[in-house]
């Protein structure tokens, strides 16, 4: 009995030593393999880390108006206003939009019609809530309360939120500090112009609106070309990418004028890497344009927020401009950022809808998706041609397919 466990011992020994030197023939036969993936690991990594992406939301004008301050008096709930589309908001990096009302305090008064706009404190509240990064506060209604509305509006946002406006200044310092947000290591820069306000600004406080042509003679002169460079130029030196937000063409137009068509080739010109634009009331095209560096257009994204039943200034009988500026654009990028080049990995646009009731209340923002038979046929403007098959018609025979 005591030889038969030795015997078993000794076997078990040597099928332990055979089993060693075999791994150990495995493991040096196959040492290149392993170096190899070493090596793809390693590589796959490199790429990884230089490859950064960012994503960005962009909407058009945010035009609040009497009918919505009405509502909210008559006992509105103004906090379901954004509960639609704020998803849309918090998967992002960095949100933009254009702030196209003055944001008041105890010593303006509030209005929201007359082509003269002044919000109240509330207003800015709202608009917080929906996690923007960046507004633009240069358009044609920034000095419709004066430069006591310019300070109120750039105050309101400085001190209340997390929000960097641009496009008005308290003064040459202020300009002069660039709107740089930092994202996954991309510094993203932020310029804002106006082709100008409907209340002129006076020559002495002009430096502190974003203007990219003249007041006086409307022309984008040299003056204003040699200001618009060095801003940009400024601007690239500090950053990776920059955004360029513009309040540019004619109101109630499809398309964009030959002036946006210019300057849009200026900036592109001067390495911007997006345009941004609005003042329309109503969609234009997305494009990308530029042969060494490319720039991704917004002639215009239409309105985000709007609240006006009939347009006056629209022409009569013709209810389509009426109807367009019920709906802008939403338009979500991811950019791909890899060794100093930009990459336009994706952009997918859809239109939302600004939506409002046969009694003129219940404001909403829908998204086209969820823009239901419901909300289309009790819509005020349903029985006046604001129904789905023209916001699709319209959506489509603006925006190429390859941007929806």
């Amino acid at each position: 009995m005591r030889i038969k466990r030795i015997w078993i011992f000794f076997i078990v020994v040597l099928l332990v030593i055979a089993s060693f030197f075999l791994i150990m023939n495995y493991l040096d036969e196959n040492e290149f393999n392993k170096d190899d993936l070493t090596k793809k690991t390693t590589l796959s990594t490199t790429i990884k880390n230089n490859k950064k992406e960012i994503n960005f939301t962009f909407v058009g004008d945010l035009l609040f108006e009497s009918l919505f301050y009405r509502a909210i008096d008559n006992g509105y709930d103004k906090d379901i206003y954004f509960n639609r589309v704020k998803k849309y908001f918090l998967d992002d990096d960095i949100s933009v939009g254009n702030m196209e009302v003055v944001i008041g305090n105890e010593n303006l008064s509030v209005s929201g019609d007359g082509y003269n706009f002044c919000a109240p404190e509330y207003i800015g509240d709202l608009v917080n809530s929906l996690d923007f990064e960046i507004l633009s506060t240069a358009n044609n209604h920034v000095n419709d309360r004066g430069i006591l509305g310019i300070d109120s509006t750039i105050d309101y946002f400085k001190n209340n939120t997390s929000i960097k406006t641009v496009g008005t200044y308290k003064d040459k310092e202020d300009r002069e500090n660039a709107r740089i947000i930092n994202v996954n290591d991309i510094k993203v820069g932020f310029l804002a112009y106006t082709y100008g306000t409907n209340i002129k600004v006076d020559s002495s406080n002009r430096s502190r609106v974003g203007l990219f042509r003249d007041p006086d003679t409307k022309i984008m002169t040299d003056e204003y070309k040699n200001l618009l460079t060095k801003e940009i130029t400024n601007l690239k030196n500090q950053t990776d990418i920059q955004v360029v937000i513009m309040h540019w063409g004619l109101e109630f137009t499809f398309t964009p004028s030959e002036e946006q068509k210019e300057v849009a080739k200026f900036l592109n010109s001067l390495g911007v890497d997006i345009i941004m634009g609005s003042h329309s009331h109503s969609i234009q095209p997305i494009d990308i344009i530029g042969d060494d560096n490319k720039t991704l257009v917004y002639y215009s994204m239409g309105n985000f927020v709007s609240h006006d039943d009939d347009i006056a200034r629209t022409e009569r009988g013709n209810e389509k401009y009426d109807n367009a500026y019920q709906f802008g654009l939403l338009s979500k990028v991811k950019v791909e950022y890899e060794n100093n080049k930009l990459n336009f990995k994706e952009i997918k646009t859809i239109p939302i809808i600004n939506y409002f009731d046969k009694n003129k209340t219940n404001f909403e923002l829908i998204p086209y998706s969820e823009y239901n038979t419901n909300y289309e046929t009790n819509h005020y403007r349903y029985n006046l041609g604001l129904n789905k098959t023209f916001i699709e018609d319209t959506f489509n025979s603006v925006i190429e397919k390859k941007y929806q």
